[in-house]
C-alpha cells in the first residue's frame, strides 16, 4: 500500500520527532511534552527540508521526483530508540525516489553522476545550512539558546549520518560524483560530531 506523499512526510516527521525524545520518557518523563515540541521544531523540520530539498534540486534538473515513506524504516527507527533508551537513532525512515524524464542521449554517465551527486548533496547541505541557522538563533537566549542547540546537534548528526558514502544513503552517490565535494561536506560534519 503506497503512503499519500504528505502523508508519508508527516508521519515521518511525528516518528523522527518522537525518536529523538523517547529518552525523556526514560530519563524525565515530565520532560517528555517540551523536548518533543523543541525535537520537532528542530529535528523534524531538519528531516523535512532535508527531504524536500532533494525533490526540488530533483525537479529543477528535470525529474520526476516524490517522498516515499518506508514503513519497516519506521518501526526500525521506533524499536531501534526503544531499546537503546533514546540513545541510537535510525533515521532511514524513507526516502526521495527519482525518475530522470532527461532524454538519455543528452547526458553521459558522468554527467548523470554528477545530476544524482548534486541532487544528493541538497539534502545534507540543507541540514548543514539549518546548523548555522540554529547556531545563530542559540545566541538569542531563553528558549531559543536551546532550540539551537538541539538544532544544531541533531542537524549536524543528520548530514553527517546522510554523507556516509556506502548505499543507499546520499554519500554514496555524492563520492561517487567527486570525492572532493564529498570530503569537503563530510569530513568536517563527523569532526563536528563527534567533537561537539
Amino acid at each position: 500500500m503506497k503512503i499519500p506523499e504528505i502523508l508519508g512526510l508527516l508521519l515521518s516527521w511525528f516518528v523522527i520527532t518522537l525518536c529523538f525524545s523517547l529518552w525523556t520518557l526514560f530519563d524525565s518523563p515530565d520532560l517528555f511534552l517540551s523536548v518533543f515540541l523543541l525535537v520537532g521544531s528542530s529535528a523534524g523540520l531538519g528531516f523535512l527540508l532535508h527531504e524536500l530539498a532533494h525533490r526540488s534540486t530533483a525537479k529543477r534538473y528535470g525529474c520526476h521526483a516524490y517522498y516515499n515513506v518506508w514503513l519497516l524504516g519506521i518501526i526500525l527507527a521506533l524499536i531501534m530508540s526503544v531499546v537503546t533508551r533514546g540513545n541510537v537513532i535510525f533515521a532511514a525512515l524513507g526516502a526521495v525516489y527519482i525518475v530522470p524524464m532527461m532524454t538519455a542521449p543528452s547526458l553521459d554517465v558522468n554527467a548523470m553522476k554528477k545530476v544524482f551527486g548534486v541532487i544528493s548533496l541538497s539534502g545534507p547541505a540543507m541540514n548543514l545550512l539549518l546548523v548555522a541557522f540554529f547556531f545563530a538563533i542559540s545566541y538569542l537566549g531563553g528558549v531559543f539558546s536551546l532550540l539551537g542547540l538541539y538544532g544544531m546537534r541533531i542537524n549536524l548528526w543528520l548530514a553527517a549520518f546522510n554523507l556516509i558514502p556506502i548505499p543507499p544513503f546520499d554519500g554514496y552517490k555524492v563520492f561517487s560524483w567527486s570525492k572532493a565535494i564529498w570530503a569537503l561536506f563530510a569530513l568536517p560534519s563527523w569532526v563536528l560530531v563527534l567533537f561537539m
